[in-house]
């Protein structure tokens, strides 16, 4: 007997959501806006934490919150890709032995770069298999990922590697136990902070193109980080962009 998904809307595969958009192509269009404007937002006032298992769901909690009444919340429905990842049940459990050490670990080993990507990448599988949220997982993961690199010294700068091959390194981790994907990408993504001179005029342009595509949402439905934007509150801002 097939499990009832009560995150999507009955007959269909859409995620329920606040928008009570039903149509899976409109939803990701709102989805790319509402995330990539709290991302945006994000890249310059990090969620702070202890960088543990609280920290990630407050993560993903600012991520979708005005997605998903659930943003935040453990999933509570067993969910996979070919093999299915930590069983509902399981991960809180899971998740305890996942951050026990995680930031300690990395944060000893950032003196040496190449040993940094190999704890990273470690952790970092082990945090793929936990995957406990309905959505939204790999955008957290990253989001966490990059927070963590800025307090041991790296930039995690993705442009260098591609969708494709995060997701091939995650398929490969997490069924395998192979973490050479990751390792891989990583040496490419993370910089030295103090190496990285062109961050800053990188970062203001996503930035400022994040926040004008975050604006063509609906005026009912500003993203949270529009709502801490300046403009926001100028009333000559139009949203026809």
């Amino acid at each position: 007997m097939k499990s009832v998904d009560k995150y999507v809307y009955p007959d269909s595969d859409v995620l329920i959501n606040k928008f009570n958009c039903k149509d899976a192509e409109k939803l990701r269009e709102i989805e790319a806006l509402s995330t990539g404007g709290n991302l945006a937002y994000l890249q310059l006032h990090p969620v702070e934490g202890d960088f543990d298992f609280k920290h990630l769901k407050e993560i993903h909690h600012f991520i979708f919150q005005d997605l998903f009444e659930w943003a935040g919340q453990i999933r509570t429905v067993d969910i996979g890709k070919n093999n299915l990842f930590c069983r509902a049940q399981f991960i809180e459990s899971y998740a305890e032995s996942v951050f026990r050490d995680f930031f300690v670990s990395c944060y000893n080993s950032r003196i040496d770069r190449e040993k940094f990507i190999i704890t990273l990448a470690k952790h970092y599988s082990d945090m793929n298999a936990l995957h406990p949220f309905r959505e939204g997982n790999g955008r957290t993961q990253r989001e966490f990922t990059r927070e963590l690199c800025l307090k041991c010294g790296y930039v995690f700068d993705l442009t260098q590697t591609t969708h494709k091959e995060m997701l091939e390194a995650s398929v490969q981790s997490f069924n395998t136990g192979n973490i050479e994907g990751f390792i891989s990408a990583f040496g490419r993504s993370i910089v030295p902070f103090e190496e990285y001179k062109d961050y800053q005029s990188k970062l203001t342009n996503t930035l400022l193109f994040c926040q004008r595509m975050t604006f063509k949402l609906n005026a009912n439905h500003h993203t949270a980080a529009a709502r801490r934007s300046p403009i926001f509150r100028d009333k000559n801002y139009s949203l026809d962009i």
